[in-house]
């Protein structure tokens, strides 16, 4: 190894550390409520989900949970 690899490597590593340390997991940010609601529309999505598509389908809501969090209200004319 070279001297220039090696620095380019801890590079890489001191940005994904940083990446790391400003952006927080979507999923601690949401509160149990969120994780609960769709928990409960994963059980009713047919055909029924196998355990990793549950848990994908889980994950899927909570990020869109966490980007929208409320739905606008239609206004009426």
């Amino acid at each position: 190894m070279t001297q220039r690899s090696i620095i380019a490597g801890l590079a890489g590593l001191a940005a994904v550390m940083v990446l790391l340390t400003v952006a927080p997991p979507t999923q601690a940010a949401v509160s149990n409520a969120v994780r609960e609601d769709c928990a409960r529309k994963a059980n009713k999505v047919t055909p029924p989900l196998r355990a990793g598509e549950r848990e994908a389908y889980i994950t899927n809501c909570i990020a869109d949970a966490a980007v929208t969090p409320g739905k606008a209200k239609k206004k009426r004319y």
